[in-house]
């Protein structure tokens, strides 16, 4: 796997067109990966991969909207009586 740092993408954009491989993009200073470059065409290699992660991180960041409340709320059937 090539590691290619923040600084290289920055100083060329066009480096992204020449990899042919899978690459580490790491911080050079801190030595922590940040992310991975994975080429168009292993795409369909990952495509269930990539489905799972975006359901996950979807999942995330809606936790809260999900919640029912514990209390019983009558909104709804009170409308429901009143049309009736």
């Amino acid at each position: 796997m090539v590691q290619i740092g923040i600084s290289d993408i920055s100083k060329n954009v066009a480096l992204f067109d020449q990899l042919e491989e899978i690459a580490e993009i790491r911080n050079k200073k801190t030595r922590q990966v940040k992310g991975i470059f994975i080429p168009a065409v292993y795409l369909d290699m990952f495509k269930d991969v990539l489905n799972e992660i975006e359901y996950h991180a979807f999942a995330k960041r809606n936790a809260g909207l999900a919640t029912v409340s514990e209390k019983n709320d009558d909104t709804l059937a009170d409308g429901l009586d009143d049309a009736y």
